[in-house]
């Protein structure tokens, strides 16, 4: 009975030993000192120490990371508009407007053929009063066609102006238009952008990041047309009126736009691998000597492609960005206690 014990206590030792070394992958050599383990060997809280060797055989990767500058943003909702009521309106005031030019073109016309007989009238009554007052009558006529046409080009351009804003309007009414044949052509897309109401009462940026659906991270700029006289129905807060190249959008697409939050920063993006949490914090390991490597809290407010930007970080720090989590639960593996029970004992049974 007392060898079969002795059998199970090693096979469990064996099992101990073998989880404790897994994390480095490899063989170490036996050390000098019979208590010393393969293991890294944790020196106080927060802090791991390891050979150049157990980091180059666990696969743990360390880079210094580069200081950069990186422009904080915030998220706005954007919608890809349809053009086709703003083409539609196009056709409506440039029809409008050639009717009012027309219009005032006859009234010209009218007036100046009725000075015309008025002299020769009142000269030696070459023309009669009757042609005098059929040419006064056609003039007085031209004046209403050219006021009612006048009258009902600025009721379009009014409702036009309580839809579109002055800029699209004007695009709309200009003889040619390489922005609304863009539009036309499906080369840009029209856009209405909501700002965040903390940023409602600040100047729009001129320029925004749009995140294509399906497009694997890309992003598209899209530059400021106007504001928008229609606030956003779904957030209510000002909208501005922005266009970008069309590429995957589609009308109705309900999409996200990135906008800049305040001045640029310097710092540095934490890749997401390097990331650990704990205790719902995050944090990251930093190697302070060959052989010791610290874990350092980090703030995650501020995301960055691929990761998290962290301003005020020291330039030429080496950080864990490949096996953080190996050095997470070494650091958090149990330690053999002094003076703890012997595994082994003596049983005559």
């Amino acid at each position: 009975m007392k060898h079969k014990r002795n059998i199970l206590v090693g096979l469990i030792a064996a099992v101990i030993i073998i989880g404790a070394v897994i994390w480095i992958r490899s063989k170490p050599a036996q050390p000098a000192n019979p208590a010393a383990s393969s293991r890294a060997a944790t020196t106080s809280a927060g802090t791991i120490e390891i050979t150049p060797q157990q980091l180059t055989a666990s696969g743990i990767a360390v880079q210094a990371l580069p200081t950069t500058r990186f422009q904080p943003q915030t998220s706005a909702y954007a919608s890809v508009l349809d053009p086709g009521p703003l083409l539609q309106l196009r056709g409506q005031l440039r029809s409008a407007q050639l009717q009012t030019d027309a219009a005032r073109a006859q009234a010209a016309a009218s007036e100046r053929e009725y000075r015309r007989l008025a002299v020769l009238n009142g000269q030696d009554h070459t023309v009669s009063d009757k042609v005098t007052e059929a040419a006064r009558a056609t003039r007085d006529a031209d004046r209403a066609h050219l006021e009612a046409a006048q009258a009902g080009l600025l009721a379009a351009r009014d409702t036009a102006r309580s839809r579109w804003g002055d800029v699209l309007v004007g695009w709309a009414l200009a003889a040619r238009s390489p922005q609304l044949d863009a539009l036309n052509s499906g080369q840009q897309a029209l856009l209405s952008v909501a700002l965040p109401h903390s940023e409602a009462a600040g100047t729009p940026p001129p320029t925004i990041h749009i995140g294509v659906p399906g497009s694997s991270g890309t992003q598209i700029i899209a530059r400021l047309i106007s504001p928008s006289p229609l606030a956003d129905p779904v957030i209510q807060s000002p909208a501005y009126f922005y266009q970008a190249p069309r590429g995957g959008l589609r009308t109705d697409m309900r999409i996200e736009a990135l906008l800049p939050a305040g001045p640029s920063l310097e710092g540095v993006t934490i890749p997401n691998s390097a990331v650990v949490w704990y205790a719902n914090r995050p944090w990251v390991y930093v190697q302070s000597t060959d052989t010791q490597f610290v874990r350092r809290e980090i703030a995650v407010n501020t995301p960055a492609p691929g990761g998290w930007f962290v301003a005020q970080w020291h330039a030429g720090e080496r950080v864990v960005v490949q096996g953080a989590a190996l050095l997470f639960s070494q650091e958090f593996q149990p330690k053999p206690q002094p003076g703890a029970p012997s595994s082994g004992g003596d049983d005559d049974d």
